[in-house]
């Protein structure tokens, strides 16, 4: 799975920028990203996503996008889920996403339906057989505030080669093989240490 932003997009996003601080937009772009994705799995939640959740879904390949989406409307899930899908530097067709990673987050005044119909928004627009692992938590410091962070695997763009997608995927895993224990050829014993004296 790769996540990828067009910088192309940046000459009518920030036209006028001196080309450092349009490329600075991008890294911006990229940093909210690993930010949302980060705190996602490694703050307690009233439902925890771990990064075995996230790796799940990476698993699914292809082409990913992360987003990051808050509002205080009337209408703040359904809100705060089209600020998370908008991507300034990429145009995304999320019909054939086959794996989505969503997390809600608001004060005390988040409602398990606001949580549901963020889920709701989301996969209604998915494939059927799309994996889709969601989490909540209760944040005091919201105040008000609803934010979705997301994460969806297979999605597509006019800006990618086709049939990216398709490429198999390798998943290594990064933990230390384990080998068994060999024994020592040489005694330890301590009899056989010779003591040195000034």
């Amino acid at each position: 799975t790769v996540i990828v932003i067009d910088n192309n997009k940046l000459m009518w996003l920030v036209p006028h920028l001196p080309i450092n601080e349009a490329f600075r937009v991008g890294d911006q772009v990229l940093a909210n990203m690993i930010k949302g994705i980060t705190e996602v799995i490694s703050m307690p939640s009233l439902i925890n996503l771990d990064f075995a959740d996230f790796r799940t879904i990476m698993r699914r390949g292809g082409v990913a996008i992360a987003g990051v989406g808050e509002s205080n409307a009337p209408n703040r899930a359904e809100d705060a889920v089209q600020r998370a899908l908008r991507m300034p530097l990429l145009d995304i067709d999320y019909s054939g996403a086959n794996g989505a990673l969503i997390h809600v987050s608001s004060d005390e005044s988040l409602t398990i339906e606001e949580a549901n119909r963020v889920g709701e928004i989301i996969t209604q627009m998915m494939s059927e057989d799309a994996l889709v692992i969601w989490g909540a938590r209760v944040d005091p410091s919201l105040a008000g505030t609803l934010k979705v962070t997301l994460v969806m695997t297979g999605v597509k763009s006019p800006y990618l080669l086709s049939g990216f997608g398709s490429k198999s995927v390798e998943v290594y895993d990064l933990d230390p093989e384990k080998t068994s224990e060999k024994p020592l050829k040489s005694d330890l014993s301590l009899q056989k240490i010779p003591i040195l004296s000034d």
